[in-house]
């Protein structure tokens, strides 16, 4: 099975979410920053990539329901005109005409994913998509970790089993914590130097980097 990150990954939307976030900034009278400082520090919980920028805590906290608001909107209408990483319909395709499982595991809003699958025409070629309700986007904290080994518990998949992808550090932590094999993708939401010192097992800057891969471990024959 291939677990995918959504943005940034399968998604090419690293800019919409980098310019909504400098929206955000500015409830928080924080300066906007550039992207190389954006993928220096973004993170989630996303409260740790604001405190990095110099948001005050007291801020983030008071005004959590508008953060979460603004940035949503912003993202949304950028977000309607964004399309898929280069290969990643070239890499769905083989997944599936190989029979290998493929899931969507993130911290975004299950409507919007799936309204972009559609839009998209690509929902054909995921079996799930673990993500949040609006309400529960990871302000404070993280729970895709939890998703995805709840869902790889409950159909009886082996660790090892599972490959993830994901362009940050976060998707590389978890695959550690989970016991599954990790793929970093660059020119995503992380500098290349972070994704390097999380020390993924491979490290790649396109998707159809991932069918040799696949092949190496054996998942395809």
């Amino acid at each position: 099975m291939v677990a995918f990150d959504w943005n940034g990954t399968i998604f090419a939307d690293t800019y919409a979410i980098f310019e909504s976030n400098n929206s955000v900034f500015k409830i928080l009278n924080v300066k906007p920053v550039r992207l190389s400082i954006f993928q220096r520090y973004y993170d989630v919980p996303i409260k740790k990539f604001y405190l990095a920028v110099g948001a005050k805590e007291e801020d983030i906290d008071n005004k959590a329901k508008q953060i979460i608001q603004t940035f949503h909107a912003d993202y949304e209408e950028k977000a309607s005109k964004v399309r898929t990483r280069a290969h990643a319909k070239e890499l769905l395709e083989f997944l599936s005409k190989n029979n290998i499982n493929s899931v969507i595991f993130s911290n975004h809003i299950v409507e919007s994913i799936t309204g972009h699958l559609q839009r998209l025409k690509i929902q054909k070629y995921f079996q799930e998509v673990l993500g949040n309700s609006l309400e529960n986007l990871p302000l404070k904290g993280r729970n895709k970790d939890e998703k995805l080994r709840s869902y790889i518990e409950s159909r009886n998949i082996k660790a090892k089993e599972v490959l993830i992808i994901g362009d940050t550090i976060e998707e590389v932590e978890i695959g550690k914590e989970v016991g599954c094999y990790t793929v970093a993708l660059t020119h995503g939401n992380c500098s290349v130097a972070r994704l390097k010192k999380a020390n993924p097992d491979f490290l790649i800057s396109n998707l159809k980097e991932v069918i040799n891969i696949i092949k190496k471990l054996k998942y395809y024959k």
